[in-house]
């Protein structure tokens, strides 16, 4: 009888340690106690996603903040694109991780020559320094692939990690950004959507200790809110498209929202 309470003891343990080191962050934007709102990929409605003109879009717009996607280039450029390959009119498929920004940066959308593939940094000169910043890492690998230092070292150039949040699906991303800078906002992005890995659940936030929650808000319930307020993390939904989505957003009293349209409000 001994020997299963000798293997409880170890869980017991462990589980004790992450809770007690875990100790969610809030900063200061969280402090306005309303809905923060954050252009999802900039703002996808006024100009094609997550290219430098959909941004200045959102800033023109007056919106807390935009979200956009991280990507690396076989050549280890950071480029802001979500897919994880490139399908256009002209040319072959193309896989981001695969090919050097210097084919990618030569793609164009809706033939339109603003309609580029835009470096990060390229995206963070047309940001005001403390606009809120939710920079989605987008990385399927459970290795180190230089994508989160990369990251980590152009934010601290710019002096923008204070208004800035790094978010992933990848639980490993999100471990290894923590890692590297504990002093960072980082959030889990969660959905019951086409998940990232096969094993997709909320409870990955207990390996990897986020700040936030980002969850899809086709998803989210009581339930998960007060689970989510229970280990004092902040609570952000996406993606807001509709005034019944943002109402409910509301109502489920949630810190923020990333949304398409910078202007949709809850109408008359």
């Amino acid at each position: 009888m001994i020997w299963p309470v000798l293997l409880i003891i170890p869980f017991i343990i462990s589980f004790y340690y992450y809770k007690r080191n875990w100790r969610p962050y809030i900063p200061s934007f969280f402090s306005k106690k309303e809905l923060i709102r954050i252009g999802h990929r900039g703002a996808p409605l006024l100009a094609h996603e997550n290219t430098v003109s959909s941004f200045i879009k959102a800033v023109e717009a007056d919106i807390d903040g935009i979200e956009l996607d991280v990507q690396i280039s076989s050549d280890k450029q950071l480029i802001v694109y979500h897919d994880w390959i490139c399908e256009t009119l002209i040319g072959p498929v193309k896989y981001i991780v695969k090919t050097p920004y210097s084919e990618l940066k030569k793609i164009r959308f809706n033939n339109k020559k603003i309609n580029k593939i835009p470096l990060f940094t390229e995206v963070l000169d047309v940001l005001p320094e403390n606009y809120i910043k939710i920079i989605e890492i987008k990385s399927k690998s459970v290795f180190d692939t230089d994508i989160e230092k990369n990251t980590l070292d152009i934010l601290k150039k710019y002096n923008i990690t204070d208004s800035t949040i790094i978010s992933s699906f990848n639980p490993f991303v999100i471990r290894r950004v923590r890692k590297l800078n504990p002093n960072i906002q980082t959030a889990y992005l969660w959905t019951k959507n086409n998940p990232q890995f096969i094993i997709n659940s909320p409870l990955w936030s207990w390996w990897c200790k986020p700040d936030g929650f980002h969850a899809d808000i086709n998803y989210l319930d009581a339930d998960m809110v007060k689970w989510v307020r229970q280990k004092k993390m902040t609570l952000l939904g996406y993606t807001i498209l509709t005034q019944e989505q943002l109402i409910k957003a509301h109502e489920l009293g949630l810190d923020g929202i990333i949304m398409n349209d910078p202007y949709l409000n809850y109408g008359e």
